[in-house]
C-alpha cells in the first residue's frame, strides 16, 4: 500500500536517491489552505536535483518553529496559480491532509518539474 505522504523529517531526509514521492490533487481553496487528496499513482524523485540550499533549508526548522513532516507532489500549474494567490493577500499556504493542516512549500527552492507536470512540496508542522 502506498503511504499517505512520503514520510521525513529534517534528520532524515535524504541526500542522494530516487524515491516516489504520492501525487495529490486539491478538492477546494480557500485562499490560504487547499483540501488535499491523494489521486493514486506516485513520482519518481532524485533527491540529487537538490541543492546544498535545498537541503539544508528542508532540515532546518522554518519559521515559528515547522518542521519538515513529509513529502507529496502537486500539479505545478494549480501550485503556481495558489501561491500567487496567497503571495498577493501574504498568506502562509497550508494543506489539509486527512484532517491534518501543513504549511506547504516546493522542496527545491528553483521549483523543479518532475513527470512532465508536478512538482514536489514539503510538508511542514
Amino acid at each position: 500500500m502506498t503511504p499517505l505522504i512520503y514520510p521525513t523529517s529534517s534528520t532524515t531526509l535524504p541526500r542522494a536517491g530516487m524515491i516516489d514521492v504520492p501525487c495529490y490533487a486539491a478538492q477546494s481553496f480557500n485562499g490560504k489552505t487547499a483540501l488535499l487528496q491523494a489521486e493514486g499513482p506516485t513520482v519518481p524523485f532524485d533527491f540529487a536535483t537538490l541543492s546544498n540550499k535545498d537541503v539544508d533549508l528542508a532540515r532546518s526548522e522554518r519559521a515559528e518553529m515547522w518542521s519538515i513532516q513529509g513529502l507529496i507532489v502537486v500539479d505545478v500549474d494549480w501550485l503556481i496559480g495558489v501561491m500567487e494567490v496567497t503571495a498577493t493577500s501574504q498568506k502562509m499556504l497550508g494543506a489539509e491532509i486527512e484532517e491534518v493542516w501543513y504549511y506547504i512549500s516546493p522542496i527545491n527552492t528553483v521549483p523543479t518539474v518532475v513527470a512532465g507536470h508536478y512538482v514536489v512540496i514539503g510538508l511542514y508542522r
